[in-house]
């Protein structure tokens, strides 16, 4: 087993809340400095800048991984990871139908912008993509792995956001792979104040929203590949793959 240094959660410059910074290129620049291998690209409720940072990552040796973080209709915050922006781009889909149609209302939209894989301006982004969907965490998980993805809750310990906060506990459905948790706690603390969380692994990434968090919170992935199958395979320890707490 090869064991890859990953921070899966990261915003780019289509967040409404990240920096201007967050480009692509800016991206793998700084992901590279940090020592990382995998990383994911996930904004809120979208992938469209996904494909632009992959583009930037070739011949860096960082896998990117495309993805989103859907907010479901309960409020809760959902890292959603695919292999390939084919699979991500049909997420997107799904979730851009459930989304409230804001078409016109031009001052929700304009910090949400589109770029290529420079960071040069391409489009606004016309969905409001920081509203939460009308699909349930049931239904979206359905579907990430109806399209073959992997689907782990943000940062479970943090308000407003966080599964714990919005629904009082961490249903026994959907059969989770893993949960990540933020900057504000350790995975023993968290095991140790959040006991549903059983034996699942709880993995930390950045979240990051500017360039100096990307790689400060990390997962150390012992597998074979960088991809999702992989992943879900460590998150189980099934044939020798584990996941290692950084």
């Amino acid at each position: 087993m090869t064991h890859y240094a990953a921070d899966l959660h990261i915003h780019t410059l289509l967040s409404p809340c990240g920096e201007l910074e967050m480009m692509p290129p800016l991206i793998i620049e700084v992901a590279k400095m940090a020592g990382l291998d995998l990383i994911g690209i996930a904004d809120h409720n979208s992938c469209e800048n996904a494909g632009a940072v992959m583009q930037a990552a070739e011949g860096s040796g960082i896998k990117v991984l495309p993805g989103m973080e859907v907010q479901s209709v309960e409020g809760v915050h959902l890292l959603c990871l695919f292999d390939s922006l084919v699979q991500a781009e049909a997420m997107q889909e799904a979730v851009y139908s459930s989304l409230i149609n804001l078409a016109g209302t031009y001052k929700y939209i304009e910090d949400q912008f589109v770029v290529d894989s420079e960071g040069e301006f391409l489009k606004y982004c016309e969905k409001y993509i920081a509203l939460p969907t009308s699909m349930d965490i049931d239904e979206v998980y359905e579907r990430v792995m109806d399209i073959g993805g992997i689907m782990i809750p943000s940062h479970i310990d943090r308000q407003a956001t966080g599964i714990i906060d919005v629904l009082g506990m961490i249903p026994e459905t959907p059969d989770f792979d893993a949960f990540e948790i933020s900057a504000n706690i350790t995975p023993a603390d968290a095991r140790l104040k959040i006991p549903s969380v059983g034996t699942k692994p709880l993995i930390q990434n950045s979240d990051a929203h500017w360039l100096n968090a990307i790689g400060q919170r990390r997962t150390i992935f012992h597998m074979e590949h960088r991809n999702v199958s992989e992943i879900r395979m460590a998150c189980r320890s099934e044939n020798g793959r584990r996941v290692q707490n950084a």
